[in-house]
């Protein structure tokens, strides 16, 4: 299944998978909050993956100029219809990154939940994105990292002792579709860029899916969230979580052609 068709599947269920989902909101709040004081000052920001628009209505309350593109079609419909509610003056299109062709550089841009691990040419899509980012810009890459402790535990219960592993010393995994993706660490990342800031999604509590799907871990979030808050700023690197949010600045006097 190639990543079109995936993400369009995607599409029909992602507001009740994510969206509407305890851990997938308490992610998303996570990420706008890192990110909330970065955007201070600036007025062009480019959604890479941007889904159905979830992030229009938190982007447009601070008055910025949205670009955003999906792979997808029907994700890049679905985010015409959000901004279209918003009534935002939104441009978007669907298109691959390495497709993608501005007329001008952005202040901000930001892969946002795995988006970047669907992208198999990190050193091309790093590049690109350097080339899409203004002197000052700044770069959000929020990724599934190699670990995950619920996913990994998952796994294992489930008998996937070899998918476990390959996920963190391989850094693949192959989606039930087939799709292929691939997890990042930090120095992967900083090629161009330096790291700003750094914070830690779910790292001691389950995925959106596994908290959906299983009571244990609807008590498990119950009892650690307050304490997965307060340690996601104060983990290494390699501590990892459902998804690392990291907050990168451009670093100018690099070719990136």
């Amino acid at each position: 299944m190639n990543p079109i068709t995936t993400f369009d599947n995607y599409a029909v269920n992602y507001q009740d998978k994510f969206n509407l989902n305890l851990l997938g909101r308490y992610q998303r709040e996570l990420v706008q909050g890192a990110v909330r004081s970065f955007l201070s000052g600036r007025r062009k920001l480019l959604d890479v993956g941007c889904g159905p628009g979830s992030d229009f209505e938190f982007y447009h309350s601070l008055k910025l100029n949205i670009t955003a593109i999906d792979i997808s079609p029907e994700m890049a419909r679905l985010a015409r219809d959000t901004a279209r509610a918003l009534d935002l003056d939104a441009e978007i299109t669907a298109t691959a990154l390495q497709d993608f062709q501005a007329s001008e550089n952005f202040d901000f841009i930001i892969l946002n939940f795995g988006v970047i691990n669907a992208i198999s040419d990190l050193d091309a899509a790093l590049e690109k994105l350097h080339g899409l980012l203004s002197g000052s810009g700044i770069l959000v890459v929020v990724a599934m990292p190699p670990f995950h402790l619920f996913s990994f535990l998952g796994n294992l219960l489930r008998g996937r002792v070899a998918a476990a592993f390959r996920r963190i010393f391989r850094g693949k995994a192959k989606l039930a579709g087939g799709l292929e993706i691939f997890y990042y660490r930090q120095r992967q990342l900083e090629q161009g860029f330096r790291l700003l800031e750094r914070r830690h999604l779910c790292p001691l509590l389950p995925t959106p899916d596994q908290h959906a799907h299983s009571a244990p871990a609807r008590g498990i979030t119950r009892l650690l969230l307050p304490l997965d808050r307060w340690v996601a700023r104060r983990l290494p690197d390699w501590a990892g979580g459902d998804h690392v949010c990291y907050i990168f600045e451009k670093i100018s006097g690099i070719d990136s052609n």
